[in-house]
């Protein structure tokens, strides 16, 4: 019996203190911004910009999409420690649970590291497992690989910003989607030089040119301008933690 009870006492040490290693290896929030970028990966002009926006997001729907890099998370599984993280930290309101986590680590080498997008369960339907795959798969990725960790948080953040702001039908200011910007897709030079060529053959018809075969059907109108930006920068101070949870909704990546 004594025997079955020091072994017992040391099984709930050995479970107390794994507790405290774990809690302890959770960095503590910094305070006034929402973007915790432990890893020093990120410029000072793009935290600067990106807390701006969760700033004005707060403000306006009470949602909270926080961005947080380190260096590595003690060998935790990457969904499970950004939801403990969201907990732990209270992201988003404490009765709509709206709260984002973007979370990377940046210490285990080329393609180890792991980049999560973890949601309150206000968010579920929103930003359900597949879309948040998708955008890691779709703007993170890419880039992060490419070495330009400024252009993939900022891409990821602002296609979960978007779909927020949307949920809350908040028209507010709007961050620009960069993903894409280097360079126009193939499809898109077609589609020019094609349009093109149609309106100058009814200019020529216009003008009498020479005999042309019959009328040509049309084409879809415009194209999108991307992000709209309607909000102004108003001032005021950082709202905190408004103590949100997390149901364990989200979506991870190794990069």
């Amino acid at each position: 019996m004594k025997r079955f009870i020091v072994q017992f006492a040391i099984v709930c040490c050995m479970c107390i203190l794994s507790i405290g290693i774990a809690n302890a290896a959770m960095p503590t929030p910094m305070k006034n911004t929402y973007i915790h970028d432990f890893a020093n990966v990120l410029s000072a002009s793009v935290k600067e910009e990106l807390n701006h926006y969760s700033e004005q997001l707060d403000k306006g729907t009470g949602a909270e999409i926080m961005i947080v890099t380190v260096d590595n998370i003690n060998g935790q599984e990457p969904k499970m420690y950004a939801t403990k993280m969201i907990r732990s930290w209270g992201i988003g309101d404490a009765e709509k649970n709206n709260g984002v986590l973007i979370l990377a680590t940046f210490g285990q080498g080329e393609g180890k590291n792991d980049v999560v997008i973890a949601v309150g369960q206000g968010l579920e339907g929103a930003l359900p497992d597949g879309k948040l795959g998708r955008i890691l798969d779709t703007a993170f990725y890419p880039n992060a690989s490419a070495g330009d960790i400024d252009k993939a948080f900022k891409a990821t953040y602002a296609e979960v910003f978007q779909t927020v702001a949307q949920e809350y039908n908040w028209d507010g200011e709007i961050p620009e989607n960069t993903a894409d910007d280097e360079e126009m897709p193939t499809w898109m030079i077609i589609l020019i030089v094609i349009i093109v060529l149609i309106f100058y053959t009814f200019i020529s018809n216009g003008r009498g040119g020479g005999p042309r075969s019959g009328g040509r059907g049309g084409f879809p109108g415009g194209f999108g301008g991307g992000f709209g930006s309607s909000g102004s920068r108003g001032g005021g101070s950082f709202g905190g933690f408004g103590g949100g949870s997390s149901a364990g909704g989200g979506a991870s990546r190794k990069f």
